[in-house]
């Protein structure tokens, strides 16, 4: 802006002072109706500008009206808070209808006349999230960025993190995962998109540090939190075994709480990659506790 003013400055400079220093200020004739006005150069410049600072002057009045918050700027924009609501209204009815694409489109008009654009937009956004339309998804929260108020910084966190795990954004969303979850440790829905988070990179070790956590806050049922829990501890080993030596697997194995040391789907999965690493005495350990458990389950 400040260049721009420069050279607008420069110009007209130019203009006062060419004339000038030629001896000559020139003239500037106007004919209209039968009337013929004549003037310096200089003093048409002049009058250019002062009608200039005019119109920039209405132009402010009419953009602060225009802007304003009041019935007649609502008005002037076209913008009607009833209308935003309806609007909204409708919205929500074609999300339960399924119609993830024509809800969007409406929350982005509803933010025209709302009183919390923010909430429009974020909106929208989840909707083309849910019909993977992530590029405008991401443009609806550029604009839900514009307006986003402290109170509202969690929703859009969410949002958002919902649309980085779409695009496999997966460090991107961690660090702001990693963050709500010191913020908000028992909150459900940070607990389940981490959740998500940390079995798309394949973090088993994350997901069982995570667990305690997910059933206190009951997240899932407790019947899948078991299935969650079982696939984690066995994707864990497998993922020792994959990429440790046997000593390592072992050392975890034995830092795990007791009720996972006696759980016999652990065990197994734990005896068969011990032999697959040519850890036979220790799979043998683990498997005569298997054969004392299912004794004791038979008597």
């Amino acid at each position: 802006m400040i260049k721009i003013l420069i050279i607008f400055l420069v110009l007209v400079g130019g203009f006062f002072l060419g004339p000038l220093l030629q001896g000559h200020q020139g003239s500037a004739v106007f004919e209209f109706a039968k009337y013929r006005v004549s003037m310096s150069f200089n003093s048409f410049m002049i009058l250019e500008l002062v009608g200039l600072l005019c119109l920039y002057l209405i132009y402010c009045l009419l953009n602060k009206i225009f802007n304003s918050k009041t019935a007649l700027g609502n008005w002037l924009r076209l913008k009607s808070p009833k209308k935003s609501i309806k609007r909204v209204e409708q919205a929500q009815m074609l999300l339960l209808e399924g119609d993830y694409k024509q809800a969007a489109k409406l929350f982005i008009k509803s933010a025209k006349g709302a009183k919390n654009t923010t909430l429009s937009y974020l909106l929208a956004a989840q909707a083309q999230i849910d019909n993977d339309e992530l590029i405008p998804a991401n443009q609806s929260l550029e604009q839900a960025a514009k307006s986003c108020q402290p109170n509202e910084l969690f929703a859009f966190q969410l949002v958002q993190i919902r649309l980085q795990l779409k695009n496999h954004e997966y460090t991107t969303a961690r660090i702001t995962l990693d963050q709500l979850l010191n913020e908000k440790p028992r909150n459900a829905e940070v607990l389940r998109l981490a959740d998500q988070l940390y079995y798309e990179m394949g973090d088993y070790q994350a997901i069982i540090d995570l667990l305690p956590a997910m059933y206190k806050a009951k997240v899932y049922s407790e019947s899948q939190l078991d299935q969650f829990k079982q696939a984690a501890y066995i994707g864990r080993i497998k993922q020792l075994s994959t990429n440790s030596d046997a000593q390592t697997l072992v050392k975890w194995w034995n830092e795990q709480p007791r009720a996972i040391l006696n759980n016999m789907a652990y065990q197994k999965a734990m005896a068969n990659y011990l032999t697959q690493l040519g850890q036979a005495n220790e799979a043998e350990k683990i498997l005569k506790s298997i054969s004392k458990l299912e004794q004791k389950e038979r008597t």
